[in-house]
């Protein structure tokens, strides 16, 4: 099995950047590209996909433990074929877990756990000799010897190979490539994250990555430093058909985890897709409705004009069909988003942009009717959104794990989940299970 992780000493840094460049020159010399990004993000695996034509994936060491975690990342690489390499982004720091000091959601630890090979990617601008002794000190961090290349960025082509000379004398690992600075290869951003691969012209970004980094990256002496343990593929047994299951997916609603999917699957959810934005009318034959997050207040105007859809999600609930709606599609079953409806409107008020963001981080959470978790129970997850209502509601116990701190908020009850949260169902399949238990009914129920 082989693979790497891109990590570096803090964001912004640039392990994207890099990630990108390295999926376009492996796949340009016939490497079969498994891509992953560590934490809770949507976005990075967007351009993880486009660029290799397979869906991206997260793991994350809060979510899951490490036994759990390594099950996940075996079941996407158990099959692959002998030229597949993993590539997993990395989150923030090397080592900045929950709280910023914890190991755990770190992407060392989910290195340590998959006992993966790092390339650290540092900032190498306006720095020489302290450049050393940063790198010094991370690599007295690393524990498990697992930083076995380094990769410098915005350092001039000139002094480039004065610094490699200096840190390979220095550490003993190789060094392995370099980014010039102001190139125009580094991504803009939005307030949730990076622009979306659809919001740039994808075409030239691969062309003026290719072209920045056909010379700069020894390609063969990564590859070389990717050999890691094999992890057995675990064995596991579907459940038969259960349900039909809409899930919207389009450019409004685009922030869902294929690892979610998979437990859907696994527990008998035959998924279709629609969108909010452009069809008129709900999939026929099913018996539930997940509405993930994304960017519905982009937009509002369009997903107001179209009430046929609108009409059909609101009398689907109304009838009792069971729903997940996650943050931007909690924010779609209200009166309208920035005084723009009315949308789907099972929820009263308007969604409003508050300037700033409200909450952010990881969570842990059950529902307070324990129909989705039961008790003593509890699903992870993050948020981060910048919109509100004035009522979030009560249904369930959140807790920031870091602080400790508990409050409540999302709509809840037997069929129905509502909330700004977003959760991965791997970190407790049964919220899944019971969501598809109720479609079965449902489905029962009507004949489907």
């Amino acid at each position: 099995m082989r693979g790497f992780m891109i990590a570096a000493d803090r964001s912004g840094s640039g392990k994207t950047t890099l990630t990108r460049a390295l999926i376009y020159a492996l796949m340009e010399k016939g490497v079969d590209v498994i891509p992953f990004k560590c934490g809770p993000d949507y976005i990075d695996p967007m351009y993880h996909s486009l660029i290799s034509g397979k869906r991206g994936h997260n793991l994350d060491t809060f979510f899951t433990d490490h036994d759990r975690t390594k099950r996940l990342f075996a079941r996407e690489m158990g099959s692959v074929r002998e030229n597949s390499i993993a590539i997993v982004e990395g989150v923030m720091g090397l080592y900045d877990g929950l709280g910023g000091f914890s190991a755990e959601g770190s992407s060392y630890d989910l290195a340590d756990a998959l006992e993966m090979p790092i390339v650290l990617c540092v900032n190498a601008r306006g720095a020489a000799q302290t450049l050393i002794a940063l790198i010094s000190g991370i690599l007295s961090f690393d524990k498990s010897r697992l930083i076995r290349a380094i990769f410098l960025n915005q350092v001039s082509d000139g002094f480039y190979p004065v610094l490699k000379k200096r840190i390979e004398q220095a550490f003993g690992i190789p060094v392995i490539g370099h980014f010039p600075a102001d190139q125009g290869i580094e991504l803009a951003s939005r307030h949730l994250g990076l622009l979306r691969p659809w919001d740039i012209d994808i075409r030239k970004d691969q062309a003026r990555l290719s072209q920045i980094s056909m010379d700069r990256i020894d390609i063969n002496r990564l590859l070389s430093i990717g050999e890691m343990p094999d992890i057995k593929e675990p064995s596991f047994e579907p459940a038969g058909k259960r349900a039909v299951i809409a899930i919207a997916r389009d450019r409004a609603f685009d922030f869902f985890y294929s690892e979610n999917e998979l437990v859907l699957s696994d527990k008998g959810a035959h998924i279709v897709y629609f969108s909010p934005l452009s069809d008129k009318k709900l999939p026929e034959g099913i018996a539930g409705i997940i509405l993930p997050g994304g960017y519905p207040e982009l937009y509002a105007d369009q997903l107001k004009d179209n009430q046929e859809i609108c009409g059909q999600i609101r009398d689907a609930l109304r009838s009792g069909m069971p729903l997940l709606a996650e943050c931007g599609g909690y924010m779609y079953l209200h009166e309208s988003i920035g005084g723009s409806g009315p949308l789907v409107s099972v929820l009263d008020g308007d969604v409003h942009d508050c300037g700033k963001s409200l909450r952010f981080g990881y969570l842990t959470c059950s529902d307070r009717g324990h129909f989705f978790v039961k008790e003593g129970k509890e699903i992870r997850g993050h948020e981060f959104h910048y919109y509100d209502t004035k009522d979030n509601g009560d249904g369930a116990v959140v807790t920031k794990p870091g602080s400790g701190r508990v409050r409540r908020a999302g709509f809840c009850g037997s069929r129905s989940f509502m909330s700004f949260m977003h959760f991965y169902y791997p970190s407790y399949p049964d919220f899944a299970g019971h969501f598809l238990k109720e479609a079965a009914s449902y489905a029962a129920g009507k004949g489907l």
